[in-house]
């Protein structure tokens, strides 16, 4: 079953981090809790069973069997005396005790006694080099067979005297020790409370060793039973990495003590949810190369820390420096200028891979966009273009083009927040900033770096980008949710207006909408005077006008979004209040503020549109209709065949 609490997935997220960053730093031990759901009984289930045999000899059925043992033949029941009685040959006493942990045709046929989800889970762990050593108390043999099935061969211990003879331990790729015993080896199983008493003197140094070394994985385990392994685990003083005690039951009094004394972290899960929840973090962190998500807290706060004034400001220069530096060495970046694939996973892992990389040199770059000033600008808006170029070279075109995924975001989250902090001089200058043209010459940043010519993909890379950068402003900048998603909306929308504005052939649909709009205006104030007169003439001219002039209007106005290029950007659209089209939400509001504010916009005064308000509206207008068009057509071919309700509010790429 999925872990569904978001506390105890971020815990397991921890683990994962440090396992993916120190491999073989942690050890496993496992308790009946992991194999009970595979149909294997607890070695107290196995015990009762032999004991019930015993009765059943002396014809005896008692209601509890250990106590019946206990007063029968005046000693504890262990495995070796249960097995003297019930099999005089080692032969017999193995197949005795096969038939509770080695599967029948029917239960083959129903997949019991098989390793379960939770043992297949660490055996991936291990065949992935992030974990070595596995401790078990476990009389089965599962975690072996599910290693086996990945193609590990395991060094097993499965007698206390066999671990004399191990070699240095981070020498082996796999070890699994049986601290209890196994089935196969009878005289080596421990379950009495003396056999649990106390271990070895070289079994507890043994566990000095790993308490010492290693971090620790607790799985199924109640510690009731085992006071042995208690204190061996309570002795070590040392705690070098965070040990995780996965239990989905309340811990016992004593588990609890011991939690409490380790400093472990307690994951309410079953083995199977919460280590294959595990074993996936650590496969995903692997293929994205990921780094700790402190990192990026730590890098935001160092870089508002700078900007706060308390500190010189020159280091977020040198962090800023250092962290591109470092992502100019990715593997995949350093890679892609041979044009090819990388063999570890093809262009989607690279893409995924330098996303990643680029996550805390965005989010520092968002920072300093958003609490910088023109003096801190300077140390990093020229790394945009320097990103912002395809790699010389023959090969894929996708792969040459794949540092500049990392100038789109840097665009992106730079200029979401620099709308976000009313920065808009910042935003125009950073959609305006001249990159490289994919051929020759240069083009606008803006026109050159949207998502959707950057990514190759099937989806929406809009949306994409939008639900990567969210954290940074959400979560590191708090902006809010609701801040983020308008500034969002205004960059794109901003960017698009300002992109357009540079086509050749948009300042004549421009200057002819504007003469519409003109017409049409003048037309509303003739047909206002007319309806005030009497004179029933006038008031006919006026009305045909005023028709006329609306469909100039709207053709001057659907000509200019013709010219518009929109595809299918992450913005909210909604029903227009005439005819059947959508229009947008960002649009709707720069619109209103445009016209509300007039001269004195921030957004004209930051040289939008050219500083010229007409010509802002205007332009402002075709793009809402443009915008409008793709939701329209997005939200028809959402409808199930035979029909359906149109979508009435919605975002492009939700569909």
């Amino acid at each position: 079953m999925p872990l569904t609490d978001t506390a105890e997935l971020d815990q397991l997220l921890g683990l994962a981090f440090s396992m993916h960053s120190s491999p073989g730093s942690y050890a496993f031990v496992l308790g009946a809790g992991i194999s009970v759901p595979s149909g294997v009984p607890s070695a107290w289930g196995v015990q009762e069973e032999l004991i019930q045999k015993v009765a059943a000899v002396e014809n005896e059925s008692p209601t509890d069997p250990f106590e019946w043992y206990s007063q029968r033949f005046g000693v504890e029941p262990s495995y070796e005396s249960l097995l003297e009685k019930l099999g005089p040959t080692q032969v017999e006493r193995q197949k005795l005790l096969r038939r509770f942990f080695e599967p029948d045709e029917e239960e083959r046929e129903q997949a019991l006694k098989r390793p379960t989800q939770g043992h297949r889970a660490i055996a991936r762990l291990v065949r992935s080099g992030k974990v070595q050593i596995v401790l078990t108390l476990n009389f089965d043999r599962l975690m072996e067979a599910a290693l086996r099935d990945e193609g590990i061969e395991p060094v097993v211990v499965s007698h206390p005297s066999d671990i004399h003879g191990l070699p240095p331990l981070h020498t082996l790729g796999a070890l699994v020790v049986h601290l209890h015993g196994d089935y196969l080896n009878p005289t080596a199983m421990r379950n009495t409370q003396q056999e649990l008493a106390g271990y070895e003197l070289h079994v507890d140094q043994f566990l000095d060793r790993i308490t010492f070394d290693y971090g620790l994985v607790l799985v199924g385990w109640s510690a009731t039973y085992d006071p042995a392994l208690v204190r061996a685990l309570s002795r070590s003083p040392r705690r070098i990495y965070t040990p995780y005690w996965i239990e989905p039951r309340d811990l016992s009094e004593l588990a609890q003590g011991l939690r409490s004394a380790l400093g472990a972290v307690k994951v309410s899960s079953t083995a199977d949810a919460a280590l294959g929840n595990l074993a996936d973090a650590v496969d995903s962190l692997g293929e994205r190369a990921a780094r700790h998500p402190l990192a990026v807290a730590a890098a935001v706060g160092t870089a508002k820390r700078y900007l706060s004034g308390r500190t010189t400001a020159i280091g977020l220069h040198d962090l800023i420096k250092q962290e591109l530096d470092r992502l100019r060495k990715q593997n995949d970046l350093l890679l892609s200028h041979t044009g090819e694939e990388s063999p570890d996973g093809g262009y989607r892992a690279m893409v995924a891979r330098v996303e990643e990389a680029t996550f805390v040199p965005t989010a520092l770059l968002a920072t300093a966009a958003y609490w910088g000033s023109e003096s801190t600008d300077r140390w990093w808006i020229p790394e945009i273009p320097r990103f912002a170029g395809q790699a010389r070279g023959s090969g894929l075109t996708d792969v040459l083009r794949l540092q500049m995924i990392c100038a789109g975001q840097f665009l992106y989250s730079a200029g979401v927040a620099a709308i976000a902090a009313g920065r808009y001089e910042l935003a125009r200058s950073l959609i305006r900033m001249p990159v490289p043209a994919p051929y020759e010459g240069v083009t606008l940043a803006g026109d050159a770096l949207t998502p959707e010519t950057i990514v190759s993909s099937s989806g929406s890379p809009a949306k994409l980008l939008f639900q990567r950068i969210e954290p940074i402003f959400v979560e590191h900048l708090a902006t809010g949710k609701q801040q983020f998603d308008d500034s969002w909306e205004a960059f794109d929308f901003l960017r698009i207006v300002e992109v357009i504005l540079q086509r050749a052939g948009s300042q004549e649909a421009a200057d002819r909408l504007r003469a519409s709009n003109a017409a049409f205006a003048a037309a509303k104030e003739r047909m206002a005077a007319a309806n005030a007169s009497n004179d029933a003439d006038e008031h006919d001219e006026a009305s045909s006008a005023l028709r006329l002039a609306m469909q100039a209007a709207d053709r001057a106005l659907g000509q200019y979004a013709d010219m518009i290029p929109v595809f299918r950007p992450y913005l909210r659209v909604q029903h227009a209040p005439r005819g059947m089209a959508h229009r947008s939400v960002v649009g709707g509001r720069i619109l209103g503020q445009l016209e509300n504010e007039g001269q004195s916009s921030p957004i004209l005064i930051a040289g939008f549109g050219g500083g010229d308000l007409e010509l802002l509206i205007s332009t402002c207008q075709a793009v809402d209709v443009a915008i409008g068009r793709v939701g329209h057509e997005a939200a028809f071919a959402s409808l199930p065949r035979g029909g359906g309700i149109v979508p009435d509010h919605f975002r492009i790429g939700d569909l």
